[in-house]
């Protein structure tokens, strides 16, 4: 099971009076995963972990050169953490539909690591990409069509997260361009009108189609031409605000938790 990140003061170091923190580099990603699950839109600095595991930021510099470097690091453990186990007896269709839905689920509450984690050059998508191999084994594969399949679904769920949390929310955008319409010809706002006002509804959709699309693509390589259907979830509608005390995907399982 995933357990929710530690709060920032849970995982700051004890100390006595006048004695420096001793610190580790997990007790700095613990702390820095906390505050990023708690504050997905407030920017990760070297300052604001400092202060939450009780350091000085210079302190932090002995474990990470830079922000970049704590930042990629943060990311990594985000990605390592993914293991999922697919449900017994079901397709590799239904395993694939549910470890792309479950990897969004986890992903989406590190909007600002998402670019981090599309840029990583360590080995922490190991655990997904031998889980997505065993997922497509009964299709056959020879080694280069399933290099191809997984790299099609591994940039096919980082793109759409970082899409998801980073597209204007289709309400404003909806009122943004019928702004624009507005000074726009009949002509335009006969033809696009109506489809503008179903962007939102799109958008909650558009999730459940890729994966279908995905695994049509799979399917393809593979030849065997036949189309699993899933229900189209809304993964894009709107979500409570995240907080520390938030769960995350039980697809999920943190290593040693």
């Amino acid at each position: 099971m995933v357990q929710e990140p530690e709060s920032a003061a849970a995982v700051a170091p004890a100390r006595g009076r006048g004695r420096p923190p001793r610190l580790s580099r997990e007790q700095i990603m613990d702390a820095a995963v906390a505050l990023v699950y708690a504050g997905p839109a407030v920017p990760l600095t070297v300052k604001r972990v400092a202060e939450a595991v009780g350091s000085a930021p210079m302190a932090l510099y002995r474990y990470f050169p830079d922000r970049d470097d704590l930042l990629h690091a943060v990311a990594d453990r985000i990605s390592a953490d993914m293991h999922y186990d697919p449900p017994d007896g079901s397709t590799w269709q239904d395993k694939l539909r549910a470890w792309m839905l479950a990897s969004m689920e986890h992903l989406r509450p590190y909007p600002q690591l998402l670019p981090y984690i599309a840029s990583t050059r360590q080995p922490a998508w190991l655990p997904s990409f031998v889980m997505l191999t065993e997922v497509l084994a009964p299709l056959g594969l020879d080694d280069e069509d399933l290099a191809l399949a997984v790299a099609l679904i591994g940039t096919t769920v980082v793109g759409q997260a970082n899409l998801a949390a980073r597209r204007t929310p289709a309400d404003e955008m909806v009122d943004i361009m019928q702004e624009a319409l507005s000074a726009a010809g009949a002509e335009h706002r006969a033809r696009v009108g109506a489809v503008l006002t179903r962007l939102p509804q799109a958008f909650e959709r558009l999730y459940a189609v890729v994966i279908d699309t995905t695994i049509a693509a799979v399917e393809e390589l593979a030849g065997t031409g036949t189309r699993a259907t899933g229900p189209a979830t809304p993964l894009f509608a709107p979500l409570t605000p995240l907080s520390a005390e938030s769960p995350l995907s039980p697809l999920f399982s943190s290593p040693g938790a």
